[in-house]
């Protein structure tokens, strides 16, 4: 499920300030969303091998990554607008500054300058959502519109970049940043509870808060190091560009998908054998993903790559939001799992040999069972603790 980050006094976003919020957090995490069509142009405007390339995916999101974990602090001092335009003035720099830059270093400094921008707008997004009167519908709105957008942009994309060239496309997303500063009057300039006192510490498990948050760093690490090098997996085995494509649209769609069903399941089931099954269907998706793929394993490797993560992604959110009451560490995992994703490219890069990436896909397998293993292994500690409790006379 979702999780529930109500707070007193919150009231209900307006369908214009929801629009907003929606709009600027897929706007920041468009990179994320997208990064094997990113990688994509990257590397066809600038020549960069593959291991210079996840380099680059990785300066770009470890930089959003610490610029949320500094907005954390800077969403309570300040108007919420004025973040929002700071985050699209870099996020259009960037692009900018990306589509004219052909090196490592100055693409490099460019995903930086975007990199700061997007941090802004998904940390300002998640504030604006999170203040609504039911905000578990409103996070539910922005996955559902973020994951059908990026399955678009990464169908069209191969289209684009062969009609108009990876710098086209780049000035489009700055373009499309400065036209979403005309949403910024809509946002709330600050939560209706920012003046409200917190004073008195909520319990914290500290199973659950170990256990999710290292689960979730090393989650991120598997899945950062296999869909950033998608495309060129793709690419290396002959697929044809135009199916790589597809490949990617419609895996965005599978995961639509499997976070639908992990709403539907989780009251059910619980956590666990939904955790174990998504587990077992990305571990067959890395296996795909190995030494040289055809066309339909692509595909095939890609829906059940989204559908997986997806599916698991609630469920781990579930986990850290019942670590504590106040939400402290569901915040710090959205910090955490961004980095997390960052890492992945950077460490699949290190284990590339030439063109071969089953070294790549062995490590991912290995940290995606790991970190399930922990988290499953936390969960069952929280039982026990609790099935102790309840037996106390």
């Amino acid at each position: 499920m979702l999780v529930n980050m109500t707070t007193p006094g919150a009231q209900r976003l307006d369908v214009r300030a929801l629009s907003a919020a929606v709009a600027l957090g897929t706007l920041g995490a468009l990179t994320i969303m997208i990064v094997p069509g990113f990688v994509m142009l990257v590397g066809a405007q600038s020549g960069l091998d593959d291991r210079r390339l996840g380099f680059v995916a990785s300066w770009d999101i470890n930089t959003t990554a610490a610029a949320i974990g500094v907005a954390t602090f800077l969403i309570a001092r300040f108007n919420w607008r004025h973040l929002a335009l700071l985050g699209t003035v870099l996020i259009a720099l960037g692009g900018l500054g990306t589509a004219v830059s052909h090196g490592y270093t100055p693409i490099v400094a460019a995903r930086i300058c975007a990199g700061l921008g997007e941090g802004l707008a998904i940390a300002v997004s998640f504030a604006a959502l999170g203040s609504a009167a039911n905000p578990d519908r409103a996070f539910g709105v922005y996955l559902v519109f973020g994951l059908s957008a990026s399955a678009a942009v990464l169908a069209l994309l191969p289209w684009l970049q062969g009609g108009f060239g990876s710098a086209a496309v780049f000035v489009g997303i700055a373009a499309i940043a400065l036209g979403s500063m005309t949403l910024l009057p809509w946002l709330p300039q600050r939560s209706p509870a920012s003046a409200s006192s917190r004073d008195g510490a909520a319990s914290v498990s500290k199973e659950l808060a170990i256990s999710g948050l290292v689960g979730v760093f090393l989650y991120f690490i598997a899945q950062g190091a296999m869909w950033s090098y998608f495309e060129r997996i793709g690419n290396a085995s002959g697929v044809d560009r135009i199916i790589i494509g597809q490949a990617m649209g419609l895996s965005s769609f599978a995961g639509m998908g499997g976070a639908l069903l992990a709403f539907t399941v989780v009251t059910r089931l619980g956590r666990v054998l939904p955790l174990i099954a998504s587990g077992t269907v990305s571990l067959v998706s890395f296996w795909l993903l190995r030494g040289h793929v055809t066309a339909a394993e692509l595909v095939i490797a890609g829906v059940l790559f989204n559908f997986g993560w997806n599916l698991a992604q609630p469920l781990l959110s579930g986990v850290c939001a019942d670590a504590d009451a106040q939400g402290r560490v569901v915040v710090a995992m959205g910090c955490i799992q961004t980095v997390g994703f960052g890492m992945g490219p950077a460490l699949a890069a290190v284990m590339l040999q030439g063109q071969d990436f089953s070294r790549a896909a062995g490590m991912s397998a290995a940290v995606l069972l790991i970190s399930l293993l922990i988290v499953l292994g936390g969960l069952k500690m929280q039982s026990r603790r609790i099935l102790a409790v309840s037996t106390l006379p």
